[in-house]
């Protein structure tokens, strides 16, 4: 379990950020996931959706690590890009833009031509709430067999950096701490 040491935590935004009732709308993602996983055989200690217990976890790891939290206070759609509110000391650069690209699987290369060599596992997080861990390979294996996913975080497992994927802007930007 993740340690989560910040002076801004408090219980409101617990209630309003990790209210999962009003998260998780949108199953099909997950049922598609779920699908690909079955299909291309990803072996599940490779790529999996994480812990149905924990994962609010990373969720709070995720936002106290890259939101504004303290001048943008979260609401219970702050997942989605457009109205994410990344904190202004994180370095930014621009990795990937689909209009750039012929093609859903390009786009994803160019994403994943961005994640550092020293990394391993990954989170997966979808604007919706669901939370993944996995091996890089078999995270773009599943996201190459998407047709489409929403806005999306890659967010390194000792959260130094993320790459947001926007389906509105069609870009990804790499934030790093």
């Amino acid at each position: 379990m993740i340690s989560i040491n910040s002076p801004e935590e408090d219980d409101s935004l617990e209630y309003e950020v990790f209210n999962t009732n009003e998260k998780h709308k949108h199953n099909c993602y997950r049922d598609d996931i779920e699908e690909i996983i079955k299909e291309k055989q990803i072996d599940r200690n490779r790529f999996h959706e994480f812990s149905k217990m924990n994962y609010v976890d990373i969720l709070k790891k995720f936002f106290f690590s890259f939101s504004d939290i303290k001048n943008f206070p979260a609401n219970p759609w702050s997942l989605a890009i457009n109205r994410m509110h990344f904190r202004s000391d994180l370095k930014k650069e621009g990795i990937a833009c689909s209009l750039r690209t012929k093609n859903w699987c390009e786009y994803m290369s160019m994403i994943k031509s961005a994640i550092p060599d020293n990394e391993t596992k990954l989170f997966l997080i979808h604007y919706d709430g669901w939370v993944y861990e996995g091996e890089i390979n078999e995270m773009f294996t599943v996201l190459n067999e998407m047709d489409y996913f929403g806005d999306l975080y890659i967010v390194s497992s000792k959260f130094n950096w993320v790459i947001a994927v926007s389906h509105i802007e069609e870009n990804a930007v790499m934030y790093s701490r």
